[in-house]
Order: C-alpha cells, then structure tokens, then sequence
C-alpha cells in the first residue's frame, strides 16, 4: 500500500482552504491529470455533507474514472475520502484545516492499493512526487482564491 502524509501551511483563511478542497467539481481546473469531476450524490448526515465523486484521471496512456465517498466536516475542518472502487482495492485520504496566527496548517494523508500489480508498480514510481504536484496545485487554488497570486 502506498502512503504519504504531509503537513503544510497556506497564507489563507480556513474557509478558502476547505472550500477548495470541497469544490470537487473545479478540480480539472487545476488539478494535475484531472479531466473530469461529478458529484453523482450528496446527502446530509448530522453536519456532515456527503458526496458520492466521480473523478476521470489521465496520466499517459492510463486513464480511469472512480467513485469515491467524500465527507465534507465544515464543524471541524476536515475532508475524508474513501473509495474501494476499481481501479482501487482501497483509497482513503484526509485533510485537517487548523486556522494559525498567520495562516493555516494543513495536513493531508493519503494511503491507496491499486487492484492491478503491474498499475501498482507503475503508479510507485511516479507516487511521491505526483502528491507533491496535487497538494502544490491545491495550495496555488487556494492562493488564487484568496487573490495572494494571479
């Protein structure tokens, strides 16, 4: 399985950050290797919003749609992702927004298992430095939405 966590800070306001991230239907628009985005469901459970995703995912010559269930906590700040739809046997990902002094720390953990081993093998080779370009893309947008950057 492969994992990656990783803590970092945005010069933006909590709102922003979580409005970003629970936007879903804007991520081709920055994401890296993101061509589509659906919401196929959204039901209320307490304060949690839930959305049932369809992301389509382009990277050379892969391309893959999956479905994943989001829970969107605006109480606590938190995005929680998980999917054990193909092309994963599981995928789930978080996000914590913590308002600072000067800005917000956030901190994004995903783990995943691809179904296909020799996916799996050539997904590991590009992993690491595909999240970096993820979280990079999310913190532009989210600069851009606070109009820090052009």
């Amino acid at each position: 399985m492969k994992a990656h966590k990783e803590t970092y800070y945005i010069n933006s306001k909590k709102e922003i950050i979580y409005n970003v991230i629970a936007n879903i239907e804007n991520y081709p628009t920055f994401l890296p290797w993101c061509i589509g985005a659906r919401i196929i469901d959204t039901r209320n459970d307490s304060d949690v919003i839930i959305k049932k995703a369809e992301l389509m995912i382009s990277f050379k010559s892969f391309r893959e749609s999956f479905v994943s269930e989001v829970k969107l906590d605006k109480n606590n700040w938190t995005v929680n992702i998980v999917s054990k739809k193909k092309p994963f046997k599981l995928l789930t990902g978080s996000w914590i927004i913590n308002e600072k002094k000067e800005n917000c720390e956030v901190c994004f953990e995903i783990q995943f298992e691809l179904r296909s081993i020799i996916l799996e093998k050539i997904i590991g080779l590009v992993f690491f430095q595909s999240v970096k370009s993820i979280v990079k893309a999310f913190e532009e947008q989210c600069l851009k939405s606070n109009n820090l950057i052009s």
